[in-house]
């Protein structure tokens, strides 16, 4: 019964040794410091992990890898710091964008080539601005429009 049991044991920490050695091999994405190492590994898509903390919001970009000749990218919002945006309830929503390989972008500056919740969210942010914009200034539109046909 000894026997069994050490084999038994041993049988369960080869495979999670086989486990982890896939992992790391096959699953590792290095985490940039900076946006050049970043930039160097996009260009490349190869898998990698950054954290843009710019003065708007906080981005978590994801390279994943080549889909349908694309490099995917998943983008997720940590955190956004400038309150009147109206992106406070967007945290943690994520997307994915799609770059040809060689470019580099900040890819929630260019929300066509992503799709996924965090891309819909913002595009109706971005309509409910415009449209109160188009309310504030409507008499002023109506001037500009009046003299444009004139």
């Amino acid at each position: 019964m000894k026997i069994y049991t050490k084999l038994g044991i041993f049988a369960v920490l080869a495979l999670v040794f086989i486990a982890l050695a896939v992992r790391t091999t096959f699953f590792y994405s290095p985490m940039c410091q900076t946006f050049e190492c970043y930039e160097k590994l996009m260009r490349q898509c190869k898998p990698a992990n950054y954290l843009n903390d710019g003065e708007e919001a906080t981005w978590r970009y994801e390279i994943t890898g080549i889909e349908d000749s694309a490099c995917v990218v998943k983008v997720t919002l940590l955190q956004s710091k400038v309150g009147e945006l109206g992106m406070e309830r967007l945290a943690g929503y994520s997307m994915e964008c799609g770059f040809p390989k060689g470019v580099v972008a900040y890819p929630e500056k260019d929300l066509g080539m992503c799709h996924g919740r965090l891309k819909e969210e913002m595009q109706g942010i971005i309509i409910k601005r415009l449209h109160t914009y188009i309310v504030d200034n409507i008499g002023e539109i109506d001037e500009t429009l009046d003299l444009l046909v004139e």
